[in-house]
């Protein structure tokens, strides 16, 4: 298969597993909503604080490397299996030995048993890290779709059926090893292949020195992600912490996992076509107009119908997200672009960059963070917003110089979905306060026709400006694929 069907057809399964497993989430996070307290979602994103860094750590910047890489035979492929099983033990030891300590931290004496419990996922992880590498640089994304997909289902079951039999913040616990426990066993049964009783660290040094790089990078990227959990579960407690969880779900992981899917999709593309800094530019600009046609309307809605949802999905216990929500949507709509710079660095062997840039990010999210806190969760959102904002800016230039991208450039593929929801933005605000919130006094009614005037507005402008266009640019494409 040519990489331009296996790029096409990695893209739409990639879509499809972040669509479903968006849903999935989301379904599964409304539910658990009003089984669990803030309280003990609030728990759950401070071991989540803890699994992301380990789990980061537990990778060793390899993934990227090994997508990238060449010439990995069966000595090389062995010696990384076993490489990564020695980490995977040491940061299972690490988690609970240590578990006493992050505890004492956040100041909450029941994470010490919940850490031991999880502290076992990352050697799990390890079995099978190199066998979904593999399928990622192969781009089997549809196993990686059922992998996914089949997993997050086990995982809602699990964790839903405990939650409502009283087990608190154990159930998210237990749903988190049985989902990674079953994700593992598939992915070794999908990709057959088993390492050798061989070691040599020459032979993947070229592939350590490479993924050091993104270590580096994925070390201070985990704080610039996770500094305001760090923050808010530390210093403004575990209830606080539960209301910015639930806003951060809605608003942020939605569009990373977009991000995602781009990153994963056209990482390997992009690194079998480096050279050609014309067609990466096309393909990238072209990448990034798409995802700006999708985020911007979602988080321009939700910051319009933010109270509603709220209110009508999760229930009056968690009103405190709402303004939450409002605040992160432009941080959403921002992230949804900046997240794919990694591929363009990462193609190019560019890691250094994503390092030494990432670091000028944590120092501004630091200080923006520490000013915030004074003012609550509400001041810890608006200085991520406002640190996102103009540092957005600041890595498309650097990522531009790469390949002869100009931020003019950037802003012509996605100045017309800016406008296009901002005209959204205008015709759902005046439908909802003129029209629907005086005559309808049910919220689920009213959500629904605000969801669904949004829809109908965004579809209308884009259709008479640009229908034509896309569907033209769709019918070449699915001809170049044949």
């Amino acid at each position: 298969m040519s990489l331009r069907k296996k790029t096409f057809w990695g893209a739409i399964w990639n879509s499809l597993s972040s669509v479903f497993l968006t849903g999935l989430n989301f379904v599964i996070t409304a539910i658990l909503a009003r089984l669990l307290t803030p309280n003990a979602f609030g728990v759950m994103g401070m071991i989540q604080t803890t699994i992301a860094l380990i789990n980061m750590m537990n990778q060793f910047g390899l993934a990227p490397a090994i997508i990238q890489g060449e010439n990995l035979n069966q000595e090389r492929l062995s010696s990384l299996f076993w490489f990564n099983m020695l980490i995977g033990i040491i940061m299972t030891a690490i988690v609970y030995f240590s578990s006493n300590l992050i505890a004492l931290f956040f100041n909450q004496p029941e994470l010490t048993e919940l850490l031991k419990l999880i502290s076992v996922v990352f050697t799990i992880v390890s079995f099978s890290f190199i066998q979904q590498s593999l399928l990622r640089k192969k781009m089997k994304f549809k196993e990686l779709f059922n992998i996914n997909i089949f997993s997050t289902i086990l995982y809602g079951i699990i964790t839903i059926v405990l939650a409502l039999n009283n087990f608190g913040v154990h159930a998210l616990v237990y749903g988190f090893i049985a989902k990674n426990i079953v994700a593992s066993v598939f992915i070794i049964l999908y990709y057959k292949w088993t390492p050798n009783l061989f070691f040599s660290f020459n032979m993947i040094k070229d592939l350590l020195d490479f993924g050091i790089y993104v270590f580096g990078t994925g070390i201070i990227n985990y704080f610039n992600r996770n500094l305001d959990y760090l923050l808010i579960g530390r210093f403004l407690g575990s209830e606080s912490l539960g209301y910015y969880t639930l806003a951060y779900k809605l608003m942020l992981v939605p569009v990373r996992k977009i991000g995602g899917v781009i990153s994963n999709t056209f990482l390997p593309a992009f690194s079998e076509i480096k050279e050609n800094k014309s067609s990466i530019k096309k393909y990238y600009l072209n990448v990034l107009g798409l995802i700006a046609l999708i985020t911007f309307p979602m988080m321009g809605g939700l910051f319009i119908v933010a109270s509603e949802m709220i209110l009508t999905v999760y229930g009056q216990n968690w009103s405190s997200v709402i303004i939450l929500i409002q605040i992160l949507s432009i941080t959403g709509a921002v992230q949804s672009i900046g997240t794919t710079v990694g591929i363009v660095l990462l193609s190019q062997g560019r890691s250094d960059i994503s390092f030494k840039f990432n670091f000028f990010l944590i120092i501004n999210l630091t200080v923006a963070m520490i000013i915030g806190i004074k003012w609550g969760i509400v001041g810890v959102s608006y200085g991520v917003t406002i640190v996102s904002f103009y540092t957005f800016w600041i890595s498309m230039h650097i990522t531009g110089d790469l390949i002869n991208m100009s931020l003019k450039d950037l802003i012509n593929f996605i100045k017309k979905p800016f406008l296009y929801t901002l005209f959204m933005m205008l015709i759902l605000y005046l439908s909802k306060t003129y029209f629907v919130s005086p005559n309808i006094e049910n919220l689920p009614i009213q959500l629904t026709i605000n969801v669904i005037t949004g829809v109908i507005a965004y579809a209308a402008i884009f259709l008479i400006i640009d229908g034509k266009e896309y569907f033209e640019q769709i019918k070449r494409l699915k001809n170049s694929v044949k």
